[in-house]
């Protein structure tokens, strides 16, 4: 299996089953409920080029393997700054970080499911961020605004 991402589309190529196939995904469109993927890694690489575009960083917050043969059949791909982060409430204990948390509790995030055909499907997309979003640059990873240097 074979993922690219060019400037506007991203290229699958897979053979499963003996038979091979190509999708293409508009990488300038949004994501929604019911958008079709070619592999979990096509959609995967089409969220994070959203989330690059957007403005934001994507991390893999949960996954289901099938009981059956230990596949993945789906997985919730989330803005990096998802959740929050554990603290004494669970431990007991005031933890100190060598860093600051980046968490805020950002409910942005995309969930893709296989179906029995073997394509993945979006069934859930959450667009909205709680946080401001950063500027990108070209090809490279975004950058917080408050550290941008001028001049």
């Amino acid at each position: 299996m074979e993922t690219l991402v060019e400037d506007k589309v991203v290229t699958t190529e897979s053979s499963a089953g003996g038979e091979s196939g190509l999708c293409e995904v508009d990488t300038n469109q949004e994501p929604y409920e019911g958008l079709l993927f070619e592999s979990e890694e096509a959609a995967r690489a089409f969220y994070e080029e959203y989330a690059r575009r957007v403005g934001f960083l994507t991390r893999i917050i949960s996954s289901r393997k099938s009981e059956r043969d230990g596949s993945i059949i789906s997985r919730r791909l989330a803005c990096n700054k998802e959740g929050f982060n554990l603290n004494s409430q669970k431990t007991g204990r005031v933890r100190i970080r060598k860093r600051e948390s980046k968490r805020e509790g950002c409910m942005a995030m995309i969930l893709v499911k296989r179906e029995k055909l073997g394509k993945w499907v979006v069934t859930k997309f959450v667009r909205e961020h709680n946080h401001p979003l950063v500027i990108s640059s070209g090809n490279s990873r975004p950058t917080p605004v408050s550290f941008l240097h001028i001049g």
